[in-house]
C-alpha cells in the first residue's frame, strides 16, 4: 500500500474514532435528558397532590437560597467538564499507545487534569506526538479554565509517581 493510501486510511480511522466518540457523548446526553424529563414529569404530577420529590425539594431550596444553588451548579458543571476533558485526554493517550508505555492521572490537591506519562522511547519526536494534544486543546475556549498538564516520567522513576488512577491504554 502506498504512503498516500496509508495516510488516507489513518485519517479515515481518526475520523471514524472521533465520530464514534461524538455519537457516544450524544447518546449519553440524550439518555440523561430523557431521564431528567421523566423526573420532571413525575415531580409535576406529585406536587399537584402535595407530595414532594427530591427534585421539587431541591427547587424549593433553590428558591429560598438562590446564591448557594448557583455555586453548587457551577461546581457540578466544573466536575462534568473535567470528566469530559479527562475522557478526551485518555482517548488521546490510547490513540498514541504506540509511543506511550503507561500513563497515570496524577493525584493533586486541586484534582487538576494532570497526567504523568511514561514514553516507550523518550525522545523529542515522541514528546511532540503527545504535545500535539495541546495544538488542538489550546484552541478551545475551555483550555484556560480547565488546563491540562502532561509530565513525562522516566520508567525507572514511575514508582515515585503519586497517582489517583492508572490510564487504561487498551
Amino acid at each position: 500500500m502506498s504512503n498516500q493510501g496509508l495516510m488516507e486510511k489513518q485519517i479515515t480511522t481518526e475520523v471514524d474514532n472521533k465520530l464514534g466518540q461524538l455519537k457516544a457523548i450524544l447518546y449519553l446526553l440524550q439518555t440523561n435528558l430523557e431521564e431528567f424529563k421523566d423526573e420532571v414529569d413525575r415531580s409535576y404530577e406529585l406536587i399537584k397532590i402535595g407530595e414532594m420529590t427530591d427534585l421539587s425539594k431541591k427547587l424549593e431550596t433553590t428558591l429560598s437560597n438562590p446564591l448557594s444553588n448557583i455555586f453548587e451548579i457551577s461546581k457540578n458543571i466544573d466536575t462534568e467538564v473535567k470528566y469530559i476533558v479527562d475522557k478526551f485526554v485518555k482517548s488521546f493517550l490510547r490513540s498514541n499507545k504506540g509511543v506511550v508505555s503507561s500513563a497515570y492521572r496524577s493525584k493533586t490537591s486541586m484534582n487538576d487534569l494532570h497526567y504523568s506519562i511514561v514514553l516507550s522511547d523518550d525522545n523529542m519526536a515522541n514528546r511532540n506526538k503527545i504535545f500535539d494534544f495541546f495544538d488542538r486543546y489550546d484552541l478551545l475556549d475551555i483550555a484556560s479554565k480547565y488546563p491540562v498538564y502532561f509530565q513525562f516520567v522516566p520508567a525507572e522513576l514511575v514508582e515515585k509517581v503519586t497517582y489517583s488512577e492508572v490510564v487504561n491504554l487498551d
